[in-house]
């Protein structure tokens, strides 16, 4: 009973974000980002060529506002966006026409999906590639959401999972970012951004409120995630960024994949410009 009140919190929280704050670093409302963001998914992220984006299906998996789709639209792909929150799919599409050409975005499908529940249609198709940044570990069991996700992907496709890393926060930080959500937790929504602004004086809104309002925000070793992928029938599962945070490629048939590798990038990464 507490876990489904956490992921509605979480899920509604969520939904609130992307409605009123769709604006921050390293979203499409940043030029350079905006600029940057098919060279960052090709080259840092799943490091493959971009001739290997053009023509395949690829599934956004917890899409947001669209700041990777766009990217993979760039790079040729066909991409099905989902999201739970409405408001985010909104924006994606609207983000979608500002951003894309009409080619681009005529190779755009979105749905409101669930990734614990992912739909039978949905489920029964395959992608050749899945991407999901910043999603699974706020599902509230993001081995299930992985296992769907995972699930989804073709014979010789990829998937790109970034994840939160337990060794980027120290166990006292653990403890007093939790209080601080908990704490948080009863406030309305628009009384909480107020009160996340004093908290964090002269940070990123989008970025603090993202930090502070969502209830579930789980951690992860990378040893741990790559059984999952491994259990999923994933035979390479590697770090093209080495952090703390995890930045994890699977690969099912990596002699499929071979002739499009790319050398993992080397610091400092693009993330470090917001630093």
């Amino acid at each position: 009973m507490l876990r489904e009140l956490l992921r509605r919190q979480t899920l509604a929280s969520f939904d609130y974000q992307w409605r009123e704050l769709p604006e921050a670093d390293a979203l499409l409302s940043d030029e350079w980002f905006r600029a940057n963001v098919a060279r960052i998914v090709a080259d840092e992220l799943l490091c493959l060529a971009p001739e290997w984006f053009r023509g395949r299906r690829v599934l956004d998996a917890g899409c947001g506002t669209g700041r990777w789709t766009v990217g993979l639209l760039e790079l040729g792909s066909d991409v099905t966006a989902v999201d739970f929150s409405e408001h985010a799919l909104e924006h994606l599409r609207e983000n979608v026409r500002a951003h894309c050409s009409a080619d681009e975005l005529a190779r755009l499908e979105t749905r409101q999906v669930d990734l614990l529940r992912l739909p039978a249609d949905l489920a029964a198709q395959r992608f050749d590639g899945v991407f999901s940044f910043g999603v699974l570990h706020h599902t509230g069991d993001t081995r299930a959401a992985l296992g769907n996700v995972a699930a989804l992907t073709g014979d010789d496709g990829v998937i790109f999972l970034y994840l939160y890393g337990k060794e980027s926060v120290s166990r006292v930080d653990t403890v007093r970012l939790g209080a601080e959500r908990l704490l948080l937790a009863p406030l309305p929504f628009r009384v909480k951004q107020r009160v996340v602004g004093v908290l964090r004086p002269g940070a990123d809104v989008h970025h603090a409120f993202d930090l502070l309002s969502p209830t579930i925000n789980t951690r992860h070793t990378f040893a741990e995630v790559r059984a999952w992928l491994e259990e999923a029938g994933f035979r390479d599962v590697a770090r093209p960024i080495e952090h703390t945070e995890l930045f994890v490629r699977g690969l099912r048939d990596p002699d499929a994949v071979a002739p499009f590798l790319l050398s993992p990038p080397q610091p400092p990464y693009w993330f470090e410009r917001y630093a």
